[in-house]
């Protein structure tokens, strides 16, 4: 269930045409899962397996988070708890915005993953940390704002 706030959208049906820039921010989010595992893989190559064996568990939540989240746009309404109260009219624009949180936080969580991953051996790596703590702060501000105008 994703919990967003107290009312709940079931009993609804709601049918979402899935649109190219919800792809398009799959992908995006794919992306630091993909360069952190080849950076696993690189760096466990270069010690002879003692990398993986300290960060293959990093590597694997980032994409068991990926595919948790990633699959978020899948679920039918009715897991949904809605932060503002859903009606007929209304339930299919807070869907959609609750999806496209969703699919934002994917990325910011796989920002700072990689961020924490890469720590060790670059130095400037924190700006991916912060990069994600501040892509889901702004889209948890903007999602609240327009949930609220559009209940």
């Amino acid at each position: 269930m994703i919990n967003l706030g107290f009312y709940s959208g079931s009993g609804r049906d709601v049918r979402y045409q899935r649109t190219m820039f919800d792809y398009l921010l799959t992908g995006i989010a794919f992306l630091p899962v993909l360069v952190g595992w080849i950076y696993i893989l690189y760096r466990s190559e270069q010690t002879g397996g003692l990398f993986f064996q300290e960060n293959g568990a990093a590597g694997f939540v980032m994409l068991l988070l990926f595919l948790v989240l990633g699959c978020s746009m899948f679920v039918p309404v009715r897991y949904y708890r809605f932060a503002f109260r859903v009606t007929e009219a209304n339930v299919g624009r807070q869907y959609v915005l609750a999806i496209r949180l969703c699919q934002f936080w994917n990325v910011a969580i796989g920002c700072m993953n990689l961020g924490k991953l890469l720590a060790e051996t670059c130095e400037h790596a924190i700006y991916f940390s912060v990069f994600g703590v501040v892509l889901m702060a702004f889209t948890f501000v903007v999602y609240s704002v327009l949930a609220y105008k559009m209940r």
